[in-house]
């Protein structure tokens, strides 16, 4: 008790005081090792080197992370309907983790101003889920999976996802799109292909076009395969009250 006690005044005194107090309050807890939730937020595009020269940067808290959310949501879900088969858990799992959910997650708690990165943020909005998915790794290294879990149950779905909510809302584009097309009789056609690498991350970025009755109807980009088909999923959707008329 005294010991947490002086943690968290030595924390209100930090040089950073703005950047640990923001996790006092939201952690609910002081953290025994500072260095994870500061690297939890250092994007790969900020990596600074170690002392065997390797660069360090959020990506490996962010695979610990993304593994620990997703068992702990699992269980959530798991006991939140008793009756439901696997198909319908994995579904609702898949929004509440999914890029564009976690995204605005840690825009809500205030994440987004604690990134260090440098690459232009506005094109790259998925670098805050991926520092959330960071900071469960941290908890999860510096307080073990309890303390994690109650922090993912009490903080966050107590606070900021409506599980009722997410299981009304459709966000899968493609599947609404496929569903559409095989109650209309619509052929439907995704080209898919990767177009080149992106200049500051040097990561691939793909885009994907969606045809129906061969008439170009979307277009998307993105940083997967999924993310681009999404992508044109949404905007041909958004067509669907245009008239479809083949081409020769």
């Amino acid at each position: 008790m005294i010991k947490s006690i002086i943690r968290s005044i030595k924390l209100r005194f930090f040089p950073k005081r703005e950047f640990y107090g923001l996790f006092f309050d939201l952690l609910g807890f002081s953290p025994n090792k500072i260095e994870l939730y500061e690297l939890a937020f250092l994007h790969k595009s900020a990596s600074i080197p170690s002392e065997d020269g390797l660069p360090m940067n959020n990506e490996r808290l962010e695979f610990l992370g993304d593994a620990i959310l997703g068992s702990i949501t699992a269980d959530i879900l798991y006991k939140y309907f008793p009756n439901k088969n696997e198909g319908f858990l994995t579904q609702i799992r898949s929004k509440i983790v999914s890029r564009e959910s976690l995204n605005k997650l840690a825009i809500t708690i205030g994440l987004d101003k604690q990134v260090m990165s440098n690459v232009n943020l506005n094109n790259n909005k998925h670098i805050y889920g991926d520092a959330f998915e960071a900071l469960i790794g941290a908890i999860f290294l510096d307080q073990g999976y309890i303390v994690t879990k109650t922090f993912v149950e009490d903080k966050i779905f107590r606070n900021h996802i409506n599980i009722e909510e997410v299981v009304s809302v459709e966000t899968n584009f493609k599947s609404k799109l496929i569903e559409w097309s095989q109650k209309n009789k619509k052929d439907v056609v995704f080209d898919t292909r990767e177009n080149g690498l992106d200049k500051v991350m040097k990561l691939p970025v793909f885009i994907s076009e969606v045809e129906i009755e061969k008439n170009l109807m979307g277009k998307g980009i993105g940083a997967s395969k999924k993310e681009a088909q999404q992508m044109a999923a949404k905007e041909a959707l958004q067509h669907l009250d245009e008239p479809l008329v083949a081409t020769a």
